[in-house]
């Protein structure tokens, strides 16, 4: 049966080297690793080869990289710099083999969000996203759902897919919350990666086996589903260490992850 490829972001251990994080995701039992940006950003195609060997001596797959992106804002030299950005991270996928790579459509608590856009912010994020997904039409580029971006609702996240217009452009779904099943049995078509973590207080996020949530529905929709695409789990906030990158896989083995 097709099973989900069970991956883990890098930016739980934004101070290891990439290099020394594989291995010990391999160790674990996880299928592939998501690498946060700054883990790889500027390195040399010497260095990129290496992590890629690390990565196949470890059985372990570079499936998704995650740079920052700023898209929607008047602020052109940000513009500038994420169209650069998305340069870079096209090559260093075709380099690493990774099939994905995590797009914002903006970044930060600053961001603008679906119900405050003006057509001028559509605009300006929908052609920087046509240029981005032309770079290689044979990569995914999968728009993070997220506050404060232009895909802040299942609404919004659509309307930017049929206006940009890109079969390689889809959709990142955050899974655990109170309307995660329901998010995902809407957007199902376009979905092609998710970020796994369990809810913790006002829109916070916290560890998978923490606290009620929907994951082992979530999980159990995505096996009916035989969804056979990457998940990672994602601990982007304080506290992550690798005793919870155990607990994680572990947790989503018992619900047949």
């Amino acid at each position: 049966m097709a099973k989900p490829i069970v991956c883990f972001c890098s930016i739980a251990f934004r101070k290891e080297p990439i290099e020394e994080i594989i291995p010990k995701l391999a160790r674990l039992g996880y299928d592939g690793v998501e690498v946060w940006g700054q883990h790889i950003d500027g390195k040399s195609d010497a260095e990129l080869d290496h992590v890629q060997k690390v990565a196949a001596d470890s059985g372990l797959r570079i499936e998704v990289l995650s740079p920052y992106f700023w898209l929607t804002r008047d602020l052109p030299d940000l513009v500038k710099q994420s169209l650069d950005t998305a340069e870079r991270f096209a090559r260093y996928a075709r380099r690493l083999g990774a099939t994905r790579i995590r797009t914002f459509v903006d970044a930060g608590n600053d961001g603008i969000g679906s119900a405050v856009a003006t057509e001028e912010h559509w605009q300006r994020a929908i052609g920087c996203l046509q240029k981005i997904t032309a770079l290689d039409p044979g990569l995914l580029f999968v728009v993070e759902m997220h506050d404060f971006t232009l895909a802040d609702t299942p609404e919004s996240a659509t309307k930017l897919l049929q206006r940009v217009g890109s079969a390689n452009l889809k959709l990142l779904l955050h899974g655990g919350g109170p309307d995660c099943v329901a998010q995902y049995q809407t957007l199902r078509p376009n979905l092609r990666h998710f970020h796994l973590h369990g809810p913790h207080g006002a829109g916070g996020t916290s560890f998978l086996e923490d606290g009620e949530c929907q994951l082992p529905a979530f999980c159990a929709q995505l096996l009916g589903d035989h969804y056979s695409g990457p998940l990672s789990v994602e601990y982007c906030f304080n506290g992550a260490t690798w005793d919870r990158a155990a607990s994680a896989r572990n947790y989503l083995r018992r619900h047949g992850v």
